[in-house]
């Protein structure tokens, strides 16, 4: 069996094979436990103002967002829209992904008739930040304030992630992109430190 520790600084993992599969699958493990628990509390909540969220365990805090909006569209220009013409979807990347693995990475895409903006959950203590990335065109990511300088094009937001944040990633996931597409990867078993 593998271990893990959480710690105050996160997660400390060791170098070993199954310890980064431990390490990988708890990063997502957590990470989709924190967007869930944010949808759910920001359904069950009451809207404190236009930006900022406010729950038990903290504040859900959108201004990046709120002004990349502000500074896109103009109050007239959003009356003409409806809202089926604005989404949010998340990209949860991960070593385990198929047929091409990405390195652990939680995306959120805010999709607009003028692009999509592209950011990152954020969390400061108690409280949770969308930092905004990029703004993405069809399959270009570009700068948030100079849209004509571009990162490049990618099919799928996780392959962005990986171009972006893959020299800094890599040092704490070694090995996770070269995990063969066509191998047979077994489930992480955790065992959580106790006395038991």
């Amino acid at each position: 069996m593998t271990d893990f520790q959480v710690s105050s600084c996160g997660l400390s993992c060791g170098l070993l094979t199954s310890r980064v599969a431990a390490c990988v699958a708890a990063v997502g493990l957590f990470a989709s436990l924190a967007i869930v628990s944010v949808a759910a509390h920001a359904q069950a909540e009451e809207r404190r103002d236009s930006r900022r969220y406010t729950f038990r365990f903290g504040t859900f805090d959108m201004t990046g967002v709120s002004s990349w909006f502000k500074n896109r569209f103009s109050e007239a220009e959003l009356k003409t829209y409806r809202p089926e013409d604005f989404d949010i979807e998340q990209a949860l990347c991960s070593c385990y992904d198929r047929p091409v693995p990405h390195y652990p990475y939680v995306l959120m895409l805010f999709s607009t008739p003028k692009g999509d903006l592209v950011g990152r959950p954020e969390r400061r203590g108690f409280d949770t930040v969308i930092i905004p990335l990029a703004v993405r065109f069809g399959e270009r990511y570009c700068e948030i304030d100079a849209e004509d300088q571009c990162y490049g094009s990618f099919a799928n937001p996780c392959d962005f992630s990986d171009f972006r944040y893959g020299e800094e990633l890599e040092p704490y996931f070694p090995g996770c992109l070269e995990v063969e597409a066509d191998s047979q990867l077994e489930p992480v078993r955790f065992k959580i430190n106790s006395t038991r």
